[in-house]
């Protein structure tokens, strides 16, 4: 019976959960100030004023994620105290990667790992049961483990973050978001919070009214709905800037200086550069290029450029003059298929231009694209974005002859233009019967949902405001999203720029308002993608349901699943889970990898499918290094020593042990050279290479286990194969170990293969080959292991295959096939056609054309 009762009361948590997300976005939660605010500021949200008490036992679930890019993230996620003193807290040990479950001052040996993709990008559910003598743990809705405890009490203050009790304050909150917050007694949910209410600092929970107090709260909704000021700064001389979208950080270039603006830690920190000898006249403008890495500064009138050198902290070339620009607020879009710049239209001497220029960093020279197609209007002050060889130009402000006093007009036409045939393509154009207004440098491409997002204003008021708009690709509809920018403009001694970090996800807006030849004020301002429309006022009175409603009509709903599971037999099971002997990352089973793909689920898993070949299995427990899914090196306690690495250590490990297994040679010193110091004299690679080679080596060292050592000129990994695994290895092996095909061997290398794609998350320009041609010999390998099994009734192994191999590329035919036909087997008819569905989609994405094939033809 307690199993029945705690079955439908984690069922009526999660239809709670659905049925307030369906009336919300997805983004609804609460956002706690970390380490980025000051202790004062940090967010605390209590339970309750008082004590919440019990009698068998309690339930405390809750959703959280981690908020990307912090330089900290340990801290107190929540604490339980007693009358007594007694403290449960879950806390988050950022050195060892680990959730701590703390009792009293003791680890009460619940301690778990979660998958850093699911972390920061994903919501995880935690359900801690508390009785007088255990308490469990639950993640995603599955046991995790029980331990013992003796409670001194049976009421507890319950509060997440920031805890300002007396004898157990604590500041040290982690960056994260946390919703769905639930309270049930012996089985019987009780309270339910939400936490998608923003602006309040009250929240009654949907069933009982209970308060629950938010200090210091950032709603989800908000961090979506309103421009924050992230840095505010005003630099020497006439200032531009420019984006490094990889790594997430704004440079500003100034009169004697660069700045590095990483967005980590919501801009708290900055990196400086000394300009040397380098005057910014007015209209210079900047652009970082991803392919080579490098900053350019560059003047379009004269077709000037210059590249900022690191190691002299000078740029490549300096200019003597710079007349008064013709291309004021031209649009500008980096195509890095080509390497190359483009540009549209501008303004200057009384003339709107209609040119696409172009300059090529490959060739170093500039060109007037000779464009095509519908008629481009000459402008300035329009946007543009790219999307795969298209660049969409919107809007702006000029005139059909592009003299400046026949007949100028906003213009809000949408066009598209294409890089391969060089012609214009007018899409449609936009209504605005209102205040009229011109754009911003930049649109942001949504290529998942076919959208567009720019900033527009209004040109004619010097104390203006940016506004975001939100539009189709393919329709002229749009709406405005986020609140408004203070933003002074003044011709061509004012910009505005966007920007889109995809790690963080967020928007950077940012303007600029030069003092011509003295000084830049820089305004940097952030918002959560999607941006989300502004919140409608509150409209009084109305009927509002009332949620003991939605209690009655959702039991019948949780009774009914309640009883469906009971006729499956699947119970929640109360028997303690002993913890592996390393902490097992949750998407895993102990000893038994699973895909972490939303896959998973879509076929019943035969769990002796994926089992270590015995050559694995009876290896001695030693030092482990991964090169499937996300690149780690443990040891047999499960320590990561690749924490220790910087990213240049980790790359250079990388390069030496994937040439080591590649031809078994290791790699030489000039190929080293080359790769990490092409850019320095001889003897200054030399030495570089020596200092990173011995900081290296003390790292290995102390694994005890691997060194690297070097044969003449050529450097390679040391190491034991009989105490040293590398999955990798391992699978390139199980080819010769294994020659028989069937089921077996292809649960042997699942069981390598399913941890991810090889070295997932990692690029390096030397690594491409490396890495394709090990994918091309993984793919192939599972694809012909896959046609010596049985389709029928292998059709569970045939679908785990498939899952994998869409790890590797998302965009396998075979993989889509093979899936398709293994979830037909199983009888699963409707999921074969989701899988299907979620391919053409992902096709569509990545190609701009939909999937050519259609499911009856792939499931023929």
């Amino acid at each position: 019976m307690k199993t029945a009762i705690s079955t439908f009361a984690t069922t009526l948590v999660l239809l709670f959960a659905a049925f307030y997300s369906t009336k919300g976005q997805e983004n609804y939660g609460l956002t706690f100030y970390s380490f980025n605010a000051p202790q004062e500021k940090r967010t605390a949200l209590a339970l309750s004023e008082k004590e919440l008490c019990f009698d068998d036992s309690f339930d405390l679930s809750f959703d959280f994620s981690f908020l990307p890019n912090r330089s900290i993230y340990f801290g107190y996620l929540f604490r339980m105290i007693s009358p007594g003193g007694q403290n449960i807290d879950l806390v988050y040990n950022q050195k060892d990667e680990v959730f701590n479950t703390i009792v009293g001052e003791s680890f009460c040996g619940i301690d778990f790992k979660l998958d850093k993709s699911i972390l920061y990008n994903k919501w995880t559910n935690i359900r801690y049961r508390i009785t007088a003598s255990t308490i469990s743990c639950y993640i995603n809705h599955q046991l995790y483990k029980t331990a013992p405890i003796q409670l001194k009490d049976h009421c507890f203050r319950i509060s997440f973050g920031a805890s300002r009790l007396r004898d157990f304050i604590t500041t040290d909150v982690p960056p994260m978001v946390i919703r769905n917050v639930g309270y049930a007694e012996s089985g019987k949910l009780r309270y339910f919070w939400p936490l998608g209410k923003p602006g309040a600092n009250h929240l009654e929970d949907t069933i009982a009214g209970r308060q629950a107090i938010a200090t210091n709260p950032l709603w989800s909704d908000d961090v979506h709905q309103h421009w924050r000021l992230l840095k505010s700064a005003t630099v020497r001389g006439n200032a531009s800037v420019s984006f490094d979208q990889e790594r997430e950080r704004v440079y500003l270039v100034s009169e004697d200086t660069v700045y590095e603006l990483p967005v980590d830690d919501e801009m708290t920190t900055e990196v400086t550069h000394p300009s040397i000898g380098y005057h910014l006249f007015q209209a210079n403008q900047s652009l970082y290029n991803p392919n080579d890495r490098k900053l350019y500064n560059f003047y379009i009138d004269i077709r000037g450029i210059s590249a900022y050198q690191d190691n002299t902290n000078r740029w490549s070339r300096s200019f003597d003059t710079v007349a008064n620009t013709e291309y004021g607020h031209t649009s500008k879009v980096f195509s890095r298929k080509e390497n190359a710049l483009y540009i549209f239209g501008g303004y200057g001497q009384l003339k709107y231009k209609n040119q696409v220029q172009r300059y090529d960093f490959n060739t170093q020279e500039w060109t007037d694209v000779q464009a095509t197609g519908d008629y481009f209007t000459p402008r300035y002050m329009s946007a543009g974005g790219q999307w795969n060889d298209s660049i969409y130009i919107l809007g702006g402000y000029g005139s059909r002859s592009g003299d400046q006093v026949l007949r100028p007009q906003h213009l809000y036409d949408f066009l598209r233009f294409d890089t391969r045939t060089r012609t214009f393509k007018k899409l449609f154009t936009l209504e605005n019967n209102g205040t009229p207004f011109v754009f911003a440098s930049s649109i942001i491409i949504d290529t998942i949902h076919r959208a567009y997002y720019g900033l527009c204003y209004d040109e004619s008021r010097y104390d203006t405001r940016l506004k975001m708009i939100k539009g189709s690709l393919y329709a002229p509809q749009y709406e405005f999203v986020g609140d408004e920018i203070p933003y002074a403009f003044q011709d061509v001694i004012s910009d505005a720029d966007l920007f889109y970090c995809p790690r963080s996800r967020q928007l950077l807006a940012v303007t600029l308002l030069a003092d011509l030849g003295k000084q830049t004020t820089v305004k940097i301002y952030s918002i959560g993608f999607p941006p989300l429309p502004p919140a409608p006022a509150a409209k009084e009175g109305g009927w509002r349901p009332s949620w003991w409603w939605l209690a009655l009509l959702l039991i019948p709903i949780g009774l009914w699943r309640w009883r469906r599971t009971q006729r499956k037999r699947i119970n929640v099971p109360h028997t303690p889970v002993e913890a592996p002997a390393t902490l097992p990352y949750v998407a895993s089973v102990p000893h038994t990898p699973v895909p972490r793909s939303a896959a998973v689920a879509e076929a019943p898993q035969d769990k002796a499918l994926m089992e270590p070949a015995p050559f694995i299995r009876d290896r001695k427990a030693g030092i482990r290094i991964f090169l499937f899914g996300n690149f780690e090196i443990l040891d047999a306690g499960g320590a990561e020593y690749s924490l220790h690495f910087s990213p240049l250590l980790k790359e250079l490990f990388l390069v030496v042990l994937l040439y080591t297994l590649k031809n078994g040679k290791g790699i030489s010193s000039e190929k080293l050279n080359d790769i990490f110091w092409g850019d320095k004299a001889g003897k200054h690679a030399k030495n570089n290479l020596s200092v990173n080679m011995v900081r290296l080596k003390g790292i290995l060292a102390k694994t005890g286990e691997l060194s690297i050592k070097k044969e003449g000129e050529r450097w390679m990994l040391d190491y034991n194969p009989e105490e040293v695994s590398i999955d990798l290895s391992d699978f390139m092996a199980l080819k010769a170990q294994y020659p028989e095909h069937g089921r077996q061997k292809l649960g042997y290398l699942l069981y390598v293969a399913s941890r991810g794609a090889f070295l997932k998350q990692t690029e390096y320009a030397w690594l491409d080959d490396i890495k394709s041609d090990y994918t091309n010999k993984i793919i192939d390998r599972l694809l012909e292991e896959s046609r010596h099994v049985d389709p029928q009734q292998d059709a569970d192994a045939l679908v785990e295959t498939a899952n994998c191999i869409l790890q590797f590329d998302p965009l396998s035919e075979e993989a889509l096939r093979l899936k398709c036909h293994a979830l037909i087997a199983l009888g699963r008819h409707s999921l074969a056609k989701n899988a299907y569905e979620r391919f053409a989609k992902e096709y569509a994405k990545v190609y701009g054309e939909d999937y050519p094939i259609a499911f009856p033809e792939v499931v023929k």
